[in-house]
């Protein structure tokens, strides 16, 4: 039975917290498969504008290149419409029948996994790999940890690399002001962003070739 852990988001861009958070449940973990899935459209995100999904995709690429247990996915763009966590997963289940899954997300998101689209069945069903940054909460945490291991029985895997605190809201808005995100995102994202001209003003049409970077 191999271990898969599902790591989800917008990705507008990927970057360095990503990066760390994907790589520290392969370490950690031993997963043998790390899933990266961009979302189409995050269901807290509804109307806020994104990157193309092309672009969200190859970058999300070029930032897991150096991992080889890492596959990118792009189940939830063709779906299209909201991307509910549950569904994706269950949708994996159908193509991992006999593995075990684990959705891996930051300690912010994972203390309202209960209020999100069948969450309920989300905790009940699926493992959780959760992390947390410096500065957390910690009481909080582990209270939600207890409450869901008491509640749905969920299995929880708490990772102990801190991770950095960055945010994709930042990146594009240092992007915009002309300014260096170098220390922000993996050096080939960097470098994609810069060709591709993403978070200019206008976002312009895809015009990549993988095989350059």
């Amino acid at each position: 039975m191999a271990v898969i852990g599902v790591l989800g988001g917008s990705f507008d861009p990927i970057h360095l917290g990503h990066k760390a958070l994907g790589m520290a449940a392969v370490e950690e973990v031993a997963l043998d498969t790390l899933i990266v899935m961009p979302a189409h459209i995050q269901p807290f995100k509804q109307n806020k504008k994104v990157a193309q999904d092309e672009h969200r995709l190859n970058m999300a690429e070029l930032a897991f290149k150096d991992c080889p247990q890492a596959i990118v996915s792009d189940y939830e763009i063709r779906k299209g419409d909201i991307s509910y966590s549950y569904e994706t997963m269950s949708h994996l289940r159908t193509e991992y029948p006999h593995d075990e899954l684990f959705f891996i997300v930051g300690a912010d998101s994972f203390i309202n996994v209960d209020k999100w689209y069948k969450g309920e069945d989300l905790l009940t069903e699926f493992g959780f790999i959760v992390s947390s940054r410096p500065g957390y909460p910690e009481k909080e945490l582990e209270s939600k940890m207890k409450f869901y291991k008491m509640d749905y029985d969920t299995k929880i895997i708490r990772l102990l690399t801190k991770m950095p605190e960055i945010s994709s809201t930042e990146i594009r808005e240092t992007a915009m002001a002309g300014e260096s995100i170098r220390h922000l995102v993996p050096p080939l994202v960097e470098k994609y962003i810069q060709i591709n001209g993403l978070y200019d003003d206008v976002l312009r049409n895809p015009r990549w070739n993988l095989d350059r970077y």
